[in-house]
Parts: structure tokens; C-alpha cells; sequence
């Protein structure tokens, strides 16, 4: 079963590629931690760097039973990179979390 996953584009068009991306990282992340409740995903424009493009700030927030998981302030020119950046933290962190809980136990 999917994990619910809201997305919210601010500052730049609806993509379905990226929506489905979100979609695929959100769904990995169910085989790390089997109880995940929801996931919201907020896409965002940044500010413009001086030698750069505008970079997609992407943030990330992961709700579990007994915690909100959340991956904040990842910035690339890339979405792709930053949600994969984004997501990569947050799998970390349940897996911290969970390795916190089993040896609690």
C-alpha cells in the first residue's frame, strides 16, 4: 500500500515527472519504516544566486505514529537533486530512529 503523499508546488508549474518522483521516494521510504502515516513534500522556488540559476528548495516532512520526521533548507538547480537529497535525510533519520527504538526495547 502507497503512503498518502500531499505535494505543493509554490512558485512553479505542476509537474507530473516530478509529482511522480515524490511519488516513487515516498513509497521507498514505506519499506524502511512499515508504519509511515502520511508525507508532505513542498516544492519551492528560492532566491536567485549571484553565478547560479534559481535553485528548488525542497522540504520534506514525515509523520509516524510516535514522531514528525522533517528534512528542511535542501536547495539544488536540479528538483530531482534536491528531492533526492531531501529524501535521502529523511531516510536516515527513520533509520536512526528506528535503530533508537530497538535497542530501547
Amino acid at each position: 500500500m502507497s503512503v498518502p503523499v500531499d505535494i505543493s508546488f509554490q512558485g512553479i508549474p505542476h509537474s507530473k515527472a516530478v509529482e511522480e518522483a515524490v511519488i516513487k521516494h515516498a513509497d521507498r521510504l514505506k519499506r524502511i519504516r512499515a508504519d509511515l502515516m502520511r508525507c508532505r513534500v513542498s516544492l519551492a522556488v528560492g532566491a536567485k544566486h549571484q553565478h547560479q540559476g534559481k535553485p528548488f528548495d525542497v522540504n520534506v516532512h514525515v509523520f509516524t505514529p510516535h514522531q514528525t520526521h522533517v528534512s528542511s533548507n535542501t536547495s539544488n538547480e536540479d528538483p530531482y537533486v534536491a528531492l533526492h537529497e531531501a529524501f535521502s535525510h529523511v531516510e536516515r533519520m527513520l533509520l536512526e530512529a528506528g535503530s533508537k527504538r530497538s535497542s530501547q526495547s
